[in-house]
């Protein structure tokens, strides 16, 4: 029954809403053309590679230092495809659990099964976000010309403001498009369980807000729970000595996500699904 559910909310939950991953695609798409844009115009720069364009994407902010005048950097490319996942996530789990939800727990006589099968789509939510940039730059790099995950250190200090000194001595650029990647889809899967989480317990708007709020304040932040900071490039241990330490992230996202799941489950067993109604 629990794969019976699983195939439900593949169905209901992705296949039914490919009209918004196809939305993801293109704001990707806007992005690494954007990208792409930058580089011609850029006199620094003569080629660029996938690992640049996943680079670009996933930078992120220097975190704002209120001692220094300037402008506050929100960079609206790390910030929208993450919002439009959380767009993507939005209401589904309540509006299941008082629409044919309720009637496969009537009948299966199954919350946890339920729970959990909605925990398995926020995840597969999260690999298919990522599987469709990674599509889409790749598409690019075959374009350009440029299908290698090395990035190029002119581009790093050129085109994703990373600082030329940095570069020079640390040559594990490689890793660090590696760890970004895991990261970043790491942070969205933990995104994705808060959001249902609190979608169920309390209402889908707290549950947007909080994630909405977590990216925001990861530009103003260096608190270790604020879990954005460990998925940009500009803050990232491999980048800087300085950078925050990504096992420390790795630990406190599980943990984070453990506890959501063990809250959920918890919630909906104890849940009046027959008489509460929808808000």
């Amino acid at each position: 029954m629990l794969w019976w559910q699983i195939k439900s909310d593949i169905r209901e939950g992705i296949v039914q809403q490919w009209k918004r991953f196809a939305m993801l695609g293109i704001i990707y798409a806007v992005c690494v053309i954007y990208f792409i844009m930058i580089c011609s115009f850029s006199r620094h720069i003569d080629s660029y590679t996938c690992g640049d364009m996943i680079l670009w994407v996933l930078r992120g902010v220097k975190k704002y230092d209120s001692g220094v005048i300037k402008t506050v950097d929100i960079s609206s490319v790390y910030m929208l495809p993450n919002i439009f996942v959380a767009y993507i996530v939005g209401n589904y789990v309540i509006k299941d659990l008082y629409g044919f939800g309720k009637n496969i727990i009537v009948r299966t006589g199954s919350r946890f099964n339920w729970w959990i099968s909605k925990c398995i789509w926020g995840i597969l939510t999260a690999v298919l976000s990522y599987a469709i940039l990674y599509a889409v730059i790749i598409v690019a790099g075959i374009c350009t010309g440029g299908v290698k995950l090395a990035p190029t250190p002119e581009v790093c200090y050129s085109a994703i403001s990373m600082d030329k000194q940095i570069i020079i001595q640390n040559t594990n650029l490689t890793g660090l498009v590696i760890s970004l990647m895991a990261m970043s889809l790491l942070m969205t899967i933990t995104f994705c369980i808060i959001q249902i989480t609190v979608g169920l317990i309390i209402s889908p708007v707290i549950g947007y807000v909080i994630v909405m709020s977590y990216l925001i304040i990861g530009a103003f932040s260096d608190n270790p729970f604020i879990i954005s900071i460990y998925c940009m490039a500009l803050r990232n241990g491999i980048y800087s000595p300085e950078g925050y330490n990504i096992l420390l992230g790795v630990i406190i996202m599980a943990a984070i996500t453990i506890f959501c799941i063990v809250a959920g489950s918890l919630y909906i067993r104890k849940m009046d699904i027959i008489n509460q109604k929808q808000e």
